[in-house]
């Protein structure tokens, strides 16, 4: 009995004292020059290529000369550069110089998901500061997009690089879905501090640039990350002063509720623009709205609302768009949500 309860105290023990979250400080060392910029992408990719499988690299798209934009893409956990191909392809024929950077571990040959367990909230604080930094070289204004944990890198940019002149932050990695807001911290800090489970699933062949399966050590990092910046929020301003929120009103994987809250957090900041979009679930849309090889995904009806959100023209769903997956609802009057500051 006695052992019982000295191993229920020990894990309520982990569970209840807070992990670290202060704020991770940028170390930025931008480049203003296009060739830096372009050989430090070089570089980059030289050091990976031995590494990652293929259509696991980190991607550029070039116009052979520093453009008046250029655009970070920040890809999801367990996926790759590859989930923003696509997109990647159609800003770049707008005319922007875009990268696509690869998070750190993902994309390797051994297409494990057990290799996140060494991922941490430091890691992707350095992977965001060396993508803007390449991105200085290759625009004049700089502007992120992120989706999930890309979305919460993107997050920290807009509170640490005042060299970005927009963020668009697509269902950021705060929380996780249908846990309870009270068990949210004290999941994050057992899973923080307990050894890391691995669970996978079974791989996608059409899929072959992104893991299948889980890192519990990998979650609890991303949250931390997440919930150092939703403090931050609450106490100073985002150093970027334009920035949009999207969620997804189908999204079983991030809380909406977390995200929306960061959202207003910024809203009550002076001189700080913020857009909020949301993709109504009668659309049916994936967490993963990005990668074209994912199941029930629209990127036709997706991507041009992301880029006019981007260049400050967001547009509508087409209301006629049937879901891939789902019920298939009735098309409603209008698809999407834009609230603007």
């Amino acid at each position: 009995m006695l052992i019982a309860l000295a191993v229920v105290g020990f894990i309520s023990a982990l569970m209840m004292v807070p992990v670290d979250r202060a704020p991770l400080a940028s170390d930025p060392h931008r480049m203003t020059d296009y060739a830096q910029a372009v050989a430090a992408f070089d570089t980059l990719h030289a050091h990976e290529a031995p590494l990652v499988a293929p259509d696991g690299g980190s991607l550029i798209y070039l116009h052979g000369q520093r453009t008046p934009r250029a655009i970070v893409l920040l890809h999801g956990l367990t996926n790759s550069p590859r989930q923003f191909r696509e997109l990647a392809e159609q800003f770049h024929q707008r005319g922007y110089n875009v990268i696509v950077p690869r998070l750190p571990l993902h994309g390797l040959r051994a297409g494990d998901v057990a290799v996140l367990k060494a991922l941490t909230a430091e890691k992707l604080r350095d992977y965001a500061d060396q993508s803007a930094d390449i991105a200085d070289g290759l625009g004049d204004t700089v502007l992120v997009l992120g989706l999930s944990t890309g979305g919460t890198v993107a997050a920290w940019m807009a509170h640490h690089r005042p060299d970005v002149t927009r963020v668009v932050v697509v269902a950021p990695a705060i929380k996780l879905a249908r846990i309870p807001a009270a068990l949210a911290a004290p999941a994050m800090n057992l899973m923080d501090r307990l050894p890391n489970m691995t669970i996978r699933q079974k791989p996608d062949t059409s899929r072959r640039h992104a893991y299948f399966g889980v890192s519990t050590r990998a979650l609890a990092e991303t949250f931390r990350f997440g919930a150092s910046i939703a403090d931050e929020a609450k106490r100073e301003a985002p150093v970027v002063k334009e920035l949009t929120l999207v969620t997804n009103g189908n999204d079983r994987t991030i809380d909406e509720t977390a995200a929306l809250g960061l959202a207003e957090e910024w809203r009550r900041r002076e001189g700080i623009a913020v857009t909020r979009y949301r993709f109504d679930p009668v659309l049916a849309l994936p967490h993963d709205m990005i990668d074209v090889s994912q199941r029930c995904g629209m990127p036709e009806l997706v991507y041009p609302v992301l880029i006019g959100l981007m260049e400050g023209h967001p547009a509508d769903p087409a209301p006629t768009a049937a879901a891939p997956c789902g019920d298939h609802p009735a098309p409603r009057e209008r698809t999407g949500a834009l609230t603007p500051n």
